[in-house]
């Protein structure tokens, strides 16, 4: 069985995440500057609230973001091994059919067995297109 592959670490871009942390500060302080005095109490309470419904949102959705893709890829990966050892079960009984028919051959049915193979080998790819057609 072929092993998984190692997922790759998450990267932070750091120039992007100093540069919008930069921004940010500047774009507030600037804020407070244009504030006029009187409102200047009431502009900080409103950044801070700001702020904070910012962090509370994307901790939120960075959290159930990494839960849902997690999960999302739990399941196709359990599905794809599920489908997997369904096949590898499948393939194993064309084998095991097929070594069981050319068993008992000799020089003179070699021709007979050759048209049995091919037939359940029609038939295995048969039920397979079938069975992926009703899955589809």
């Amino acid at each position: 069985m072929s092993e998984t592959p190692t997922p790759s670490r998450f990267r932070i871009r750091w120039g992007w995440f100093v540069g919008c942390i930069v921004l940010g500060l500047a774009a507030v302080m600037i804020g407070g500057f244009v504030a006029p005095a009187d409102a200047r109490v009431g502009y900080l309470a409103g950044v801070l609230a700001n702020v904070g419904t910012t962090l509370l949102l994307v901790g939120i959705v960075v959290l159930l973001e990494r839960r849902i893709i997690d999960n999302a890829v739990r399941l196709v990966r359990t599905a794809n091994e599920e489908a997997n050892e369904a096949i590898r079960v499948q393939i194993q009984d064309l084998d095991d059919r097929i070594a069981a028919e050319w068993a008992s051959a000799t020089a003179e049915n070699v021709a007979e067995k050759t048209a049995a193979t091919l037939r359940l080998t029609d038939e295995f790819t048969k039920r397979i297109v079938d069975e992926a057609k009703r899955e589809a």
